[in-house]
């Protein structure tokens, strides 16, 4: 009984979990990144949330919407690279930019889409995977943590590869691309964080 009195992390407030509820929108009720819920509450399978359970939810996030963030929710502050690196991300699929990190008409978005004649979406590090399953509008969706605090994440899959807590090479294969009507052809949303922050995956790739 006294669980409930005891005070949230700074940065956080306490949610119990209702009938109904899913991450998702319990995110957008809360006008919370979905990435960064996932990631303070160390949940491995969404599916297994239920009545009562008791989540940290970030006070300061941004409501996850389908392709990109409103401009007005996010900082207008550049992140820059954080110092001191120790890993090394490559492309985990060969195609074209079509969506910028922070580039949309009074939208703005955390990660990038590229679209790519390849259906194989592959690790953009080694680590280990934290979460497999549908992420909202962004549908089948992977997130593997790095060392050093990092993080990348996969998004509009057509298919997953892998399972949670699956340890990962660099270049393994983590899925299959979707294809989207609006962009043509398949597509792959993907991001990079640090400590739950999103920063630009260009300034990462190689």
């Amino acid at each position: 009984m006294f669980s409930s009195c005891i005070p949230p992390p700074a940065g956080y407030r306490w949610y119990y979990v209702r009938c109904g509820d899913t991450l998702w929108s319990i995110a957008r009720k809360h006008k919370a990144d979905f990435f960064s819920l996932v990631n303070a509450n160390g949940i491995r399978n969404p599916s297994r949330i239920y009545p009562g359970m008791k989540l940290k939810v970030p006070i300061d996030g941004t409501i996850v919407s389908r392709h990109s963030f409103k401009a007005a929710k996010v900082s207008k502050r550049v992140k820059k690279k954080p110092p001191s690196s120790s890993v090394s991300f490559s492309w985990p699929v060969k195609g074209k930019v079509v969506t910028h990190f922070g580039k949309s008409n009074l939208m703005r978005s955390l990660g990038v889409v590229i679209k790519t004649r390849d259906t194989s979406v592959k690790a953009s590090a080694p680590g280990r995977v934290s979460f497999c399953g549908k992420a909202g509008h962004f549908g089948n969706t992977v997130i593997v943590k790095h060392s050093s605090g990092y993080h990348s994440v996969y998004g509009y899959l057509d298919k997953i590869s892998v399972k949670t807590d699956d340890r990962i090479a660099g270049g393994a294969l983590i899925g299959v691309c979707g294809n989207m009507r609006k962009y043509g052809g398949r597509v792959l949303y993907f991001e990079i964080r640090f400590n739950a922050d999103a920063y630009d995956p260009l300034m990462y790739l190689k």
